[in-house]
């Protein structure tokens, strides 16, 4: 069953619910009010014959209230009163009755005096009882007031005709009624349905028309818009990931084949011929390696499959050990790697992993810094938090290009570093790196001539004490 189906009947079962108790509440209200009126009429009437019997048998009767005397009460005083009513005036055996315009009677003489009471319903008479004394003569007389309830009962038939035909009418708009909402209601969700349809692996570029609003529906909209925006620059990645990926491992391995090929063709090769292809098949299928293992390394980043030995350490024994390693670059292009600040820093994480995080820095400040250039490396505490920035001498970053340094297999063009080198995921896996460290890397600055930037990563709640006491300031000449 469809949801709209579904909506329209619990709609049209609730509505109609309503209906039929509402009228169901009218009937018996208007039913109790036709037989309250009835009662008190019944009442009034017995009262006044008690009334006007007591007066007359009082003031005028000479006798002990014979049947005499009771019969010209009710044929003098209550004809006009009890129009419809029928009354009878009892003192033991004795009993006189009156029937004022009253086409079909009850003959109450005939009635057992125990079924003569308040509320009783006797062959289609509504009964109400009631006795006075008369003080002259102590004698206790018993009244019974009889009125019909034909008038009730058709008034009644009346009211269950209108219910009968306005009930059914009353559900059936309810039907129509609940049917309309339901399908304005999911109109979003069959246009939600459309575009969802429409979607393809080529083209994620379809959003749903979201009402301007804080509904259920709006809300539902923006979210999946939000989502398809997502998948969107998820496939978009994916897509440069795999153009940027397949050039970066076709040029290496076109340069080897064509090594390979060369010498193959050649008719007379030499020792020296031979060695300089193996050379550049060499170096090409190293950058093949490095290329693989940093694709790899960033896929068990975004999996959440990167095995992490994270326990307590000092970052500045990371830092050190990264100083260490790019020693041979620095010193190859002639220069200098200054630590101004090395603090012990207690923290939370892998320490080969944020050393090849810094190791990444530092390799970038190398490579695009003159040769004779400088490079400083320091270490300081932030809040709740320690720092390491590289700062270098460098050509800078474009302004243009800052906000993409971190996307992988970025490269900015620099003629002038023939030096700069590799697959462009250097800063992308060091930026993975911290991040997996609940950290931040960040570019802090960049211009020709000074370059910065910066790792982040949360201090241990408590530090230790020092282990060299002159580790707080102290610099490393390379």
């Amino acid at each position: 069953m469809s949801v709209r189906a579904q909506l329209t009947i619990v709609f049209t079962t609730m509505f109609g619910a309503i209906v039929i108790a509402l009228a169901l509440s009218l009937y018996f209200i208007e039913k109790n009010d036709a037989y309250r009126r009835l009662d008190a009429a019944l009442q009034v009437a017995t009262a006044a014959t008690s009334m006007s019997a007591e007066h007359e048998l009082t003031e005028h009767s000479t006798t002990a209230g014979g049947e005499a005397d009771i019969q010209s009460v009710l044929s003098e005083d209550q004809s006009a009163a009890m129009r419809d009513t029928q009354i009878l005036i009892c003192e033991g055996e004795r009993c006189s009755d009156f029937k004022a315009g009253i086409d079909r009677h009850l003959d109450l003489r005939r009635v057992p005096k125990r079924s003569l009471r308040n509320g009783a319903v006797i062959d289609g008479f509504r009964i109400s009882t009631s006795s006075f004394t008369a003080p002259k003569f102590h004698i206790t007389y018993q009244i019974y007031a009889a009125k019909p309830i034909a008038p009730i009962l058709a008034q009644l038939k009346e009211a269950r005709t209108a219910l009968f035909i306005f009930v059914p009418l009353g559900l059936a708009a309810a039907g129509f009624g609940g049917y309309f909402l339901a399908k304005r209601s999911l109109r979003p969700l069959n246009e939600f349905a459309q575009v969802i349809e429409g979607i393809s692996f080529s083209d994620l570029s379809a959003r749903v028309t979201v009402d301007q609003g804080t509904g259920e529906i709006a809300l539902l909209g923006s979210r999946f818009n939000a989502l398809l925006g997502r998948l969107q620059q998820a496939f978009d990645l994916q897509r440069r990931f795999m153009a940027d990926a397949s050039h970066q491992l076709r040029t290496p391995v076109s340069i080897a084949l064509a090594a390979a090929q060369v010498i193959n063709r050649d008719p007379n090769p030499t020792s020296a011929d031979y060695k300089e292809s193996l050379r550049i098949i060499e170096k090409q299928m190293l950058q093949v390696r490095r290329a693989v293992e940093e694709m790899f390394f960033l896929s068990q980043a975004d999996s959440a499959s990167l095995k992490m030995n994270s326990k307590e350490m000092y970052l500045d024994d990371a830092v050190a050990e990264a100083v260490r390693a790019a020693k041979p670059l620095a010193t190859a292009k002639r220069q200098k790697v200054r630590i101004t600040n090395l603090p012990e820093a207690k923290c939370m994480g892998d320490s080969n992993l944020l050393t090849q995080a810094v190791v990444v820095l530092l390799d970038n400040a190398v490579k695009f810094t003159p040769a004779e250039g400088d490079i400083e490396v320091s270490l300081f505490r932030r809040g709740i938090e320690w720092v390491c920035t590289v700062t270098d001498t460098g050509i800078g970053i474009a302004e243009a290009a800052q906000a993409h340094v971190f996307e992988r297999f970025f490269r900015e063009g620099k003629p002038s570093t023939e030096s700069a080198t590799g697959a462009g995921l250097g800063l992308a896996i060091a930026k993975s790196i911290v991040d997996s460290h609940a950290g931040a890397l960040r570019l802090v600055e960049s211009r020709p001539g000074r370059t910065i930037f910066e790792i982040a990563i949360p201090a241990r709640e408590s530090e230790a004490v020092s282990r060299q006491p002159q580790a707080n300031s102290r610099a490393v000449r390379m």
